[in-house]
This record gives structure tokens, sequence and C-alpha cells, in this order.
């Protein structure tokens, strides 16, 4: 299946498409340097990834499985540089981060990413008030610094989960 047609903004990492549906999607690649605690070689290319619909018309959408291929097609080009690592945050404020990370595993396997060169590694974070989300790093198997991406996020893991 083919992805829609999408508008990149180069100097925001910033992506838009419109579906047949009238829905307007954003995907955003934010510059996340202070996400791990890391050589400024990983560190600046740190983004954490939000994918947000920013317009939709009033009823019922049906599924629409060609929005996956535009995400897909869309991180294809974000990963054109092979440094880049997208940091994605399940957010769970809603109670929702479960179903959000089962849904982008899902995605991750489905478009068979692993075969076509990426790498997620997954970590939970726990907080003092007993909120809890994962976190997924993604980024190119190419990637020169990949071991030390893996132990700069295995360590932020590690301070953050200590027993407050």
């Amino acid at each position: 299946m083919e992805a829609y047609p999408f508008q990149l903004f180069p100097e925001e990492h910033f992506y838009l498409f419109k579906t047949r549906y009238n829905v307007r999607h954003a995907i955003r690649f934010k510059p996340s340097f202070y996400v791990l605690d890391a050589d400024p070689v990983i560190a600046d290319n740190v983004y954490e990834s939000i994918i947000a619909q920013i317009e939709k018309p009033e009823g019922s959408i049906p599924p629409d499985e060609q929005i996956l291929y535009t995400i897909a097609a869309i991180a294809e080009d974000f990963f054109k540089k092979a440094e880049n690592i997208a940091i994605y945050v399940c957010d769970d404020s809603d109670g929702k981060g479960k179903a959000r990370k089962r849904k982008f595993d899902g995605w991750f396997h489905y478009l068979n990413f692993e075969g076509r060169g990426f790498i997620k590694i997954d970590q939970g974070f726990h907080e003092a008030d007993g909120f809890s989300y994962s976190a997924s790093l993604i980024f190119k198997s190419e990637n020169r610094m990949k071991i030390q991406i893996i132990t700069a996020l295995d360590d932020l893991a590690a301070k953050y989960n200590q027993p407050k």
C-alpha cells in the first residue's frame, strides 16, 4: 500500500499529511539532546517522536491502514541521516499508555522495521508517585554508536528507577 503524500518542514523536523477522510496528522521529531546523559555525538542526534492528529471532520472515521504506511515512509525519510535516534514515549497520563505501546510495537513488527535495518530498544520508567511509562529508542542498525546508545538508555533507566 502506498503512503499518503506528506510535506516536510526540515528546519523543524516536522511532517504533515492529510488522509482521504480529511484527517490531518503531524509528525514531529523534536530535538531532545537532554534525554540521554550521553556524549554529544549521541545526545545531539536524539529526537522525541510525536505523532498527533491535528484536524478531523465531525463524526466517526473508518480505520485507515494507509496512515501506517505514511508513518513508515516518514520514518524512512527521517532516518536518511543514519545517526538520528528517535525516542517514542508512551504517555500514560490518560491511562492509555499500554495501548499506545501495543499499537506502536505492532506497527514496528507489522512493517518489518527490523528487517529494514532498524533497532528498537524498550525501557520502562517509574515515578516516585507510582506513575510509570515506557519509552522506545529507535535507530538504524548501521549507527556506529549503537552500543553506546543502548548503554546510555540502560544507564538512564538505572538512575531513574532507583528506589526513591
